[in-house]
């Protein structure tokens, strides 16, 4: 259905959204035709219908398997750079006035020469570049992979808090921490230490939770790494005691529509629990996670969630709001608490 412009002129918060999970397929061909890495394509169509994922695939599994042709062009300081640079630019494009873009050192570094301080230093240069052309205020989150050595997950924070507290230009917009990939069969417990560590450095916690797992798992989460905000957490839909506690907790689901379809989270778009977690009062947001492996943008989500969910101007309004409310960048020193003119007319809506 054509929305005529409105949802795409909407002022929208993203707060999930894979930095190293979401290089345009035109800059993966630049970098690799510059480079000569092998990205297992001859043009760039053949590249486009092999690293992008239209259809559902099996499992979560074999959707992160995909990244590995995006992870092999992050070779570079400047390759990381534009990427950053190019995903500041796609939001902004997506009428995205708050970005949280997070990124995971050891995932980048793997197969690579670069050291945390080239990635992380990459990330900067490509955020405040972005920053500088384009009206979006920008955090990061840094990402620990849950299937990386948690030594190498312990020098990827150290780093992170480094950088922080360094007096780098934008380095105090690393706000966050994330666990992230593959949820099921990992022991949660040797990433406690890690995670409350980032809490006492003064990090916002998420955490990837529910997207291929239950309730249980969710519940876990929250008794554990106590987070703000939860990645995904679409299994808590149905368990009423998990929901309370979202609820009572305030703990805002970061909730990716396409993604859950294509990583077979959910059987269809329409069977989404999203609707049904926003309706009984959940804390929700709208993301896109990994837009450019998935072709989709932003935009595409809300027109999913207008079209299936009848989600209307006020609905986004309150979304908004509360993901906004829910921003790691309100842990930024220096950053302006107060409510910006686009979320006043917001919250006139949500009212």
């Amino acid at each position: 259905m054509s929305h005529d412009g409105m949802l795409q002129a909407l002022p929208k918060v993203e707060l999930h959204r894979h930095l190293d999970g979401s290089v345009r397929i035109q800059t993966i061909w630049d970098i690799a035709s510059e480079a000569g890495l092998d990205v297992g394509a001859r043009t760039l169509e053949e590249l486009r219908r092999a690293a992008v994922i239209r259809e559902p695939v099996h499992d979560l599994g074999q959707a992160l398997a995909r990244f590995e042709t995006q992870r092999k062009v992050l070779h570079s300081f400047d390759a990381i750079s534009r990427v950053t640079r190019e995903n500041v630019e796609d939001a902004f494009r997506d009428g995205v006035r708050v970005l949280e873009l997070r990124f995971a050192p050891a995932f980048i570094a793997d197969g690579t020469a670069l050291s945390n301080d080239q990635i992380i230093g990459g990330v900067l240069d490509g955020m405040l570049k972005g920053m500088a052309e384009f009206p979006v205020e920008v955090g990061l989150i840094g990402i620990l992979p849950r299937g990386c050595p948690v030594p190498v997950n312990a020098r990827a924070l150290d780093d992170l808090l480094r950088w922080r507290k360094g007096g780098a230009p934008g380095a105090d917009r690393i706000c966050g921490l994330d666990l992230a990939a593959m949820e099921a069969g990992i022991d949660p417990l040797p990433f406690v230490p890690l995670v409350r560590r980032a809490r006492d450095a003064g990090l916002g916690i998420t955490i990837h939770s529910g997207e291929d797992t239950d309730a249980a798992h969710v519940a876990r989460t929250l008794d554990l790494f106590k987070p703000t905000r939860i990645g995904h957490g679409i299994r808590s839909w149905g368990n009423t005691e998990v929901m309370r506690r979202l609820k009572e907790e305030d703990v805002l689901l970061e909730v990716c529509p396409t993604s859950n379809w294509l990583t077979s989270a959910v059987p269809s778009l329409a069977a989404h629990p999203l609707p049904g977690l926003y309706r009984a009062g959940v804390p929700v947001s709208i993301n896109s996670d990994d837009p450019n492996l998935m072709g989709i943008n932003l935009v595409n989500e809300y027109e999913v969630c207008a079209d299936l969910y009848g989600f209307t101007e006020k609905d986004f309004a309150a979304i908004t709001k509360a993901a906004w409310e829910h921003s790691f960048l309100h842990r930024v020193p220096g950053f302006s608490g107060r409510t910006p003119p686009w979320l006043h007319l917001q919250e006139d809506l949500s009212h």
